[in-house]
């Protein structure tokens, strides 16, 4: 449930200009913060500061996706006084979470996408360089095993 107070459109908005959103109207219109959080970002992703307070995480995980459906954006991160939350089509939801477990409520938002991200890339495993590896591998003992079998 979206807490009262918070206003879609205009997060959507300004998340449209450059990535970053904030709800109070000082710092929405204060470009030289807004230039520096969005060099934090990765393209395609984009951070909301919510300043109302939601009385459940899940409500700032449903802000997240209320904005991603708005904007398109990958990965959209919501900040409120007590929650981090996010939504990603590149992350899974298990690696978002176990991130979002570790970062603390207050953080300026280049110190939280820092560790958001570094956390993110710390978890992720490289699947296709396993799979490749593995694969590889098979071929050559496949390759050797024939020819030492050919000799014989």
């Amino acid at each position: 449930m979206i807490p009262a107070g918070v206003d879609i459109t205009d997060l959507a908005e300004q998340l449209h200009e450059d990535g970053v959103a904030y709800t109070n109207p000082i710092h929405g219109q204060d470009v030289d913060l807004n230039a520096d959080v969005a060099k934090g970002l990765k393209e395609g992703d984009g951070i909301a500061v919510v300043d109302v307070a939601a009385n459940r995480a899940p409500d700032v995980r449903d802000i997240a996706q209320e904005l991603q459906d708005a904007t398109g954006l990958d990965t959209v991160v919501v900040q409120t006084p007590q929650y981090v939350s996010s939504v990603s089509d590149t992350y899974s939801r298990a690696d978002i979470e176990a991130v979002q477990s570790h970062l603390a409520p207050g953080l300026a938002q280049n110190e939280l996408l820092n560790q958001y991200y570094a956390g993110l890339d710390q978890i992720r495993f490289p699947v296709s360089a396993v799979v490749g590896s593995v694969a590889l591998i098979a071929a050559i003992i496949f390759v050797s095993s024939y020819w030492a079998a050919a000799r014989r």
